[in-house]
């Protein structure tokens, strides 16, 4: 929880902005380039120039996940008003594949930043176990669920399965439906 704490410590402050005088801040200002193939040809010229491509193939040797890379690589353009949010948006599937391949052509193994992790799972699992342990809690309080705990299952629990042949057939409800009314409701032309 303490992680959590952090990120929210490091926020701005509601009102900071009104501290400084407009336009004396990047993001302050109209973004350099507009058009989004500018932007990526920006980007993309800019991953290509030695002492950046250097810094990228390091990263990605260490570890650090390809999509950490671009977000990082697109925000701080954002951040200095080298082009806007909708503009990093519209790109960064394209310099994502473009690390992808750098990285490929060096032959580094790399992580994508999507993939699922044990961690995930398990973070996912302990979310859920909370959740029924409170829905459970609550319905013990109620006398709804005699008796009942919340346990791992020892095997995958598996949905039945109805099989088609003995499925029931729908009834059709031949009820009518009444004509809406009021001022929104379609009349016939």
């Amino acid at each position: 929880m303490s992680a959590m704490n952090d990120i929210l410590l490091d926020g701005s402050i509601p009102g900071e902005e009104m501290t400084v005088e407009f336009g004396s801040r990047p993001w302050h200002r109209p973004p350099e380039i507009e058009d989004p193939v500018e932007a990526l040809d920006y980007h993309l010229d800019r991953m290509e120039e030695p002492k950046v491509r250097k810094a990228i193939l390091d990263a990605i040797e260490l570890g650090i996940p390809v999509r950490d890379l671009n977000l990082g690589m697109l925000r701080t353009a954002v951040s200095t008003a080298v082009h806007d949010l909708d503009t990093m948006f519209m790109i960064a599937s394209i310099t994502h594949e473009a690390l992808e391949l750098m990285a490929e052509e060096e032959g580094l193994e790399f992580k994508t930043g999507f993939e699922e992790t044990e961690e995930d799972r398990e973070a996912e699992y302990s979310l859920n176990s909370m959740k029924a342990s409170k829905l459970l809690e609550k319905h013990k309080s109620t006398g709804d669920l005699e008796g009942m705990t919340l346990e791992s299952p020892s095997e995958p629990v598996t949905e039945p399965s109805m099989p088609v042949d003995d499925a029931e057939p729908m009834i059709e409800d031949n009820t009518p439906v009444e004509a809406p009314k009021g001022l929104m409701a379609r009349k016939d032309m």
